[in-house]
């Protein structure tokens, strides 16, 4: 199965970087000093789970990458439609794209953007990583599973589901197909929301979000607002807002988000995609999400678009 990665930044990379060593036919898009340094030196990656290692990989345009049977696709949420349009060269009719964005309605919006013969071949899905690109050529995996889930958007098992965890089930990636994935999306949107906008509008890590009460506090209340819109919309939950909190008690105290790490560096903001779609959610459910919309306030104010 030839996998095409959309494109090569902090979770592509890592991602594309492993299946290549495991050998799977990987295609990594990139373009500028980035492509120039994986095409010349190879891919550095340095992970927490696995060490330090530079690896040989396909890197190139869409065009040079051509039509791929799997297209990976993790680009920020800003970037959806112009990475649709880049990306055509590696579509073709049975190209199945796994959509591992940020936010429980990315899927949607990444089907409503591709051409629509291409719709229906698009499997829902998330991540659990934290991996942040450290120069050309080069990614960190600090933290996190380096977990994928992903699932039919209807629910349920299927053939080619299985057949993607298949080629998935590499050292380096826990590849997990669900039956649920609405579940998983909202179980990672609770997550998401609360350490993103947290470490994002104190500029501070996990560590310090756990050392002070009121902060804490905070975090927990954006938790409990996403949990209710979830609940509102009809997502079973039950033991999901436990796990998230279980979660967030086994990574470092030096975890930032990608969201922190962009608005520290001036980079443009995923917000509207977080806690922009809490905020638009609950005026639609009639449900009150006053702390996602103060994060949302806050760090619009910062977006370079804006």
């Amino acid at each position: 199965m030839k996998i095409g990665i959309m494109a090569a930044g902090g979770v592509g990379a890592y991602y594309g970087g492993v299946l290549a060593e495991a050998g799977r036919d990987v295609w990594l898009v990139a373009r500028g000093p980035n492509l120039e340094a994986l095409q010349d030196d190879g891919l550095k990656i340095t992970s927490v789970g696995s060490g330090e290692r530079v690896i040989n990989v396909q890197a190139g345009s869409p065009a040079d990458a051509g039509v791929c049977d799997l297209i990976l696709f993790c680009v920020k949420r800003y970037a959806t439609k112009q990475a649709v349009n880049d990306m055509l060269p590696m579509l073709g009719p049975d190209t199945l794209i796994l959509c591992v964005q940020n936010g429980v309605d990315a899927t949607e919006r990444l089907q409503d953007d591709l051409p629509p013969e291409n719709r229906n071949n698009v499997l829902w899905g998330l991540t659990y990583i934290v991996s942040h690109t450290e120069g050309p050529g080069a990614v960190n995996q600090l933290d996190g599973p380096r977990q994928i889930v992903f699932g039919e958007g209807t629910g349920g098992d299927s053939e080619r589901g299985r057949r993607v965890q298949e080629v998935l089930d590499v050292e380096g990636i826990d590849s997990v197909f669900s039956e649920y994935v609405h579940r998983n999306l909202w179980n990672k949107f609770m997550f998401i929301n609360g350490l993103a906008g947290m470490t994002a509008v104190t500029h501070k890590t996990l560590g310090a979000l756990k050392k002070t009460p009121e902060t804490w506090a905070m975090l927990n209340r954006v938790i409990d607002e996403v949990e209710a819109l979830g609940l509102a919309s009809g997502v079973e939950l039950d033991g999901e807002r436990e796990d998230v909190m279980a979660y967030l008690d086994r990574l470092g105290p030096d975890t930032r988000s990608s969201l922190a790490v962009d608005t520290l560096q001036g980079n443009r903001l995923e917000v509207d995609s977080l806690h922009g779609t809490v905020g638009r959610m609950g005026r639609e459910l009639g449900i009150e999400t006053p702390g996602c919309d103060f994060i949302y306030a806050v760090l619009k104010a910062q977006d370079p678009v804006e």
